[in-house]
């Protein structure tokens, strides 16, 4: 079930919201909490009802292993134990059902002949086990003694709004505000606030990041059949899943904290326009925020940070971002791209060192610089989502071909009466250039598809995030605001209003 479908808008959510409130407001409240943890296990199992139980038994699994730790002498071997097998235990359900595939295949290309099982991931598995593991590690860690609710950890583990893609939240952040639910019947800031973020997010997901795939897609199952695209369809490919990613991943998290906010509950920020990060470690600290949180807590700093020496610290951050690749998906693209910003933060860290121990500079101040810097770091993030993306390696390399102008450049006929300028001579001399052929499947390019671009940079560069309005006065405006996007939806979901923005290769 999908935020942006008609059947969790106008059925799911208004079910979920009337009962949970009803409740509260008879008073029964720990009533309240169970029916959440419910609807959210429906929620879940609407998807595949089979992998309800998967769910089911990782959460006692990791429940009785917190309660164990948390029992146990603290300096005891008993404790950390548990906590080991804790750990393995969560990783080892993980890999088993999202890279037992992809290791059997790699073993198959080297002679093996064992039959792929084709064990399909279940959904939110990824986010589920990291926050598991965070709570087994901060139970080991607490030097307190606190029972711990069943309810309250089975919805801090289930919680809808957040169980499939994230935010990976904390127990600490979480907990508390499940424990004030039954103080607090109903907050109106709260809710108004969260319909306007919502709808933000619902128009970046139906009417920008949707419009978007259909080029992507196009372009990547292009290059996956083994064509080399030219140039420009190499560049508008790219930038179309990059745009693409950005709206999905931004609208849902917007989505997510809108709903969660129905509920009177805050939701990390898990979003902060990275697009508009200078160097990739600023990237990082925007883009999936609680991730980042995650791998700092409970991988760099438990590897020994930066506490070891610089040497040891590149290779703490070189192993956590190869890891952080490995959890994105089972695939040698996403390895590569792990491995891509690896590479690209223990740089960006040899590079700082540089300018501060050798230069003694701690900061270059210049607009200039920072441009430079900007248009360096996106088209790095631009060029490595092209493996994130990509069904198979080769078809990565075919696209990163046309980029560079090996399936030569195609430009509108309209350009062709400047074929003689001396500046398109000398791109002759390099690149294959065409006038007009590929435009004539591709649609009228210089007015739709470029004026989608110019749309979406202009609401990523100078825009706020949607996490600004949390302090703000919003009055009636999310109303209408709401009503105009469902509206939008309508006509993207149901009409043949996506047409005019389609191209085929």
């Amino acid at each position: 079930m999908l935020f942006n479908s008609y059947i969790f808008i106008f059925a799911f959510l208004p079910v979920m919201l009337g009962g949970f409130y009803a409740l509260k407001y008879l008073g029964y409240f720990r009533a309240s909490k169970i029916f959440l943890v419910l609807g959210s296990l429906f929620f879940y199992g609407y998807w595949k009802l089979s992998y309800l139980p998967i769910l089911l038994l990782s959460m006692g699994v990791n429940y009785f292993l917190a309660c164990c730790i948390n029992i146990s002498a603290r300096g005891g071997g008993i404790r950390k134990r548990w906590l080991i097998f804790g750990i393995i235990f969560n990783l080892l359900l993980l890999g088993g059902f999202k890279y037992t595939d992809f290791i059997f295949s790699n073993l198959n290309l080297l002679g093996a002949s064992l039959p792929l099982p084709h064990i399909l991931l279940p959904l939110a598995l990824s986010f589920v086990t990291f926050q598991q593991i965070a709570f087994l590690v901060d139970t080991y860690r607490s030097e307190e003694n606190k029972r711990i609710d069943y309810l309250d950890y089975s919805l801090f583990i289930t919680f809808f709004p957040q169980l499939i893609a994230g935010p990976i939240v904390h127990h600490k952040e979480m907990m508390p505000q499940f424990n004030t639910l039954s103080s607090k019947l109903f907050n109106i800031d709260n809710f108004v606030k969260g319909l306007f973020i919502f709808s933000i997010g619902l128009f970046k997901k139906v009417v920008i990041a949707d419009n978007f795939a259909i080029y992507a897609n196009n372009g990547f199952s292009t290059a996956e059949s083994g064509v080399h695209l030219n140039f420009i369809e190499g560049w508008l490919t790219s930038l179309s899943y990059t745009f693409q990613l950005y709206f999905d991943f931004s609208g849902y998290c917007d989505m997510a904290t809108g709903i969660a906010l129905f509920f009177g509950i805050v939701l990390p920020i898990n979003f902060n326009s990275p697009y508009k990060a200078s160097n990739i470690k600023e990237f990082w600290k925007r883009w999936h925020m609680t991730l980042g949180r995650f791998l700092t807590e409970y991988l760099y700093i438990p590897l020994g940070g930066n506490k070891k020496g610089f040497s040891r610290e590149l290779v703490n951050i070189f192993i956590v971002f190869t890891l952080s690749g490995i959890w994105h998906g089972a695939g040698w693209g996403f390895i590569i791209w792990g491995l891509l910003h690896a590479s690209a933060m223990v740089i960006h860290r040899i590079y700082v060192y540089i300018l501060k121990n050798v230069f003694g500079i701690e900061e270059i101040k210049s607009k200039i610089y920072t441009v430079i810097c900007w248009i360096v770091t996106f088209n790095f993030i631009n060029i490595s989502w092209v493996f994130f993306r990509s069904e198979n390696v080769s078809g990565a390399m075919n696209l990163l071909k046309g980029m560079v102008g090996e399936g030569g450049v195609v430009l509108p006929k309209i350009v062709e009466k400047y074929r003689n300028h001396w500046i398109l001579d000398n791109l002759h001399n390099i690149y294959q250039i065409k006038f007009n052929s590929v435009f004539d499947n591709l649609g009228t390019i210089s007015g739709k598809q470029l004026f989608l671009f110019l749309c979406v940079a202009l609401i990523i560069l100078p825009i706020k995030n949607s996490h600004y309005f949390f302090n703000k006065s919003i009055n009636n405006l999310p109303v209408l605001f709401f009503i105009i996007s469902i509206f939008i939806y309508s006509i993207f979901h149901f009409s043949n209003f996506k047409n005019f923005l389609y191209f085929n290769f």
